[in-house]
């Protein structure tokens, strides 16, 4: 099957999907070419792939004694490119493992994590927050655990986008443990309707 980007010629700018590739990522029914106008994709791909992922590990962090001036600390930071994609839809995964032991039993220890998005080169905007709070009642208690979350953004703007994860506040008076590691980041994208 041939397919052709309209409003150009069409030996040069053919979008042949079948050429070269065992899977169907243009047929009758989804006409990419045409119906989505990525000229700009044909260099890479003539018919962009219907699902986009990516991973990568972060860098994991020691939070001791915290002030009021706590200084926000990235874990890392992941980019995907939905330009060939229509309407896309977005799925960010974050996963660590935080370690905890409690010094005294005064007060509960938080951390809150940010997860920001800068796209095409323009301002950071932040997408959500997510919260985690650990006390124990008696001193010298250790924990370690996963903390993890999602964001979903449906009908995004196509485009290069970096998504970071940040802790913003930290509130650990009394000093105890507390280690983040192994942090990881995922992304999946796919177009919407």
């Amino acid at each position: 099957m041939k397919l052709y980007y309209k409003g150009s010629q069409e030996e040069e700018e053919r979008c042949d999907c079948n050429k070269g590739h065992d899977d169907h990522r243009c047929d009758e029914n989804n006409e990419c070419c045409d119906k989505h106008k990525y000229a700009h994709c044909y260099p890479k791909s003539p018919c962009p792939y219907p699902i986009l992922f990516e991973c990568t590990q972060g860098i994991g962090t020691s939070i001791g004694k915290t002030n009021e001036n706590f200084q926000p600390r990235s874990l890392g930071c992941i980019a995907i490119d939905t330009s060939c994609l229509k309407n896309p839809v977005v799925k960010v995964d974050f996963c660590s493992t935080i370690k905890y032991k409690d010094n005294s039993n005064d007060e509960p220890t938080r951390l809150l994590f940010g997860l920001f998005k800068n796209c095409d080169d323009r301002q950071e905007i932040p997408c959500g927050t997510w919260e985690y709070t650990i006390a124990f009642d008696t001193a010298d208690e250790e924990l370690t655990t996963s903390f993890c979350f999602s964001h979903c953004e449906c009908a995004s703007c196509p485009g290069c986008c970096v998504y970071t994860i940040k802790i913003i506040e930290a509130v650990n008076q009394n000093g105890d443990i507390l280690i983040i590691s192994n942090p990881s980041l995922s992304v999946i994208a796919k177009s919407g309707h």
